[in-house]
């Protein structure tokens, strides 16, 4: 099972005072449509990555970034994870990825977070609709900060990254790491490398970034997955081909709390 840089609680989950989070992130092809062949592949990955804390997949990594003839593919989150949700409890390990979710009238372009017990303990619908997605997708209405044991996990979807006040709401309501779900694709690489760093050291957390790879609907998916440390710094970070990298992220920032853009602010001043 996934392992823990301090000493656990009695039921097993991470204690708070723990100073760095292992993190599995999968930089996937996706398989279109085919959500039995994407349901195996990522049971299969929590259950090769049992060491790592968490593993995070990208946006839609169940069914495909489809944006029509969506009814087929959209499952209520209980029945869309439960292959997943058995991984995580066989391996001790939690989760967080992208699913089509059922909406009123269009579906939702949503996330699940399954706990380390195999337990659905947060879902989020994305907020932010990109482009063509605004025809595709039901916009979600609020924010979700998910409780992974000790560990409070802010849900970002793709491109609601690119929005500061996201990451500060989610920092504001007590995540302790940012985790993303995308499919970001060329030419818009770069804008995810500065927003990634951005929103991570504006608010002093670290972030995991799991991007797309491969093509579909005539995108070309720009992978660039990464670790940001809470000072801003990529850790590490993978090329545009399907793979995983593991990592252990530091929870806290290097400078000991210096610079808290967070405490230091002056709300005040911000209003119209």
């Amino acid at each position: 099972m996934g392992r823990f840089a301090t000493p656990l609680l009695q039921n097993g989950q991470m204690a708070d005072s723990a100073d760095t989070v292992r993190v599995a992130i999968a930089q996937l092809d996706v398989a279109a449509r085919d959500i039995a062949r994407n349901s195996a592949r990522l049971s299969a990955l929590v259950r090769r990555h049992a060491d790592a804390d968490l593993v995070v997949v990208p946006e839609l990594a169940l069914t495909g970034y489809e944006i029509d003839d969506l009814d087929e593919l959209a499952a209520p989150p209980e029945q869309a994870m439960a292959e997943i949700a058995a991984a995580c409890a066989a391996a001790g390990t939690a989760f967080v990825g992208g699913y089509l979710e059922p909406g009123p009238g269009k579906p939702y372009n949503s996330m699940a977070a399954i706990d380390a017990s195999g337990v659905l303990v947060a879902n989020y619908r994305k907020t932010h609709l990109f482009d063509a997605e605004a025809q595709a997708f039901t916009a979600g209405d609020r924010l979700v900060v998910a409780q992974l044991g000790e560990l409070r996990v802010g849900l970002v979807n793709c491109f609601d990254m690119e929005f500061p006040e996201v990451a500060r709401t989610l920092a504001d309501g007590g995540a302790q790491l940012l985790v993303v779900s995308s499919a970001n694709m060329d030419p818009l690489y770069n804008d995810h490398l500065i927003a990634a760093q951005s929103r991570a050291l504006e608010n002093r957390l670290p972030l995991v970034y799991a991007n797309r790879c491969g093509a579909e609907i005539g995108h070309r998916f720009c992978g660039g997955s990464r670790a940001v440390d809470p000072d801003g710094r990529v850790v590490a970070e993978l090329g545009r081909d399907d793979d995983v990298l593991t990592v252990d992220l530091a929870l806290r920032s290097a400078l000991g709390g210096h610079v808290n853009y967070l405490r230091l602010r002056r709300p005040e001043l911000y209003t119209h």
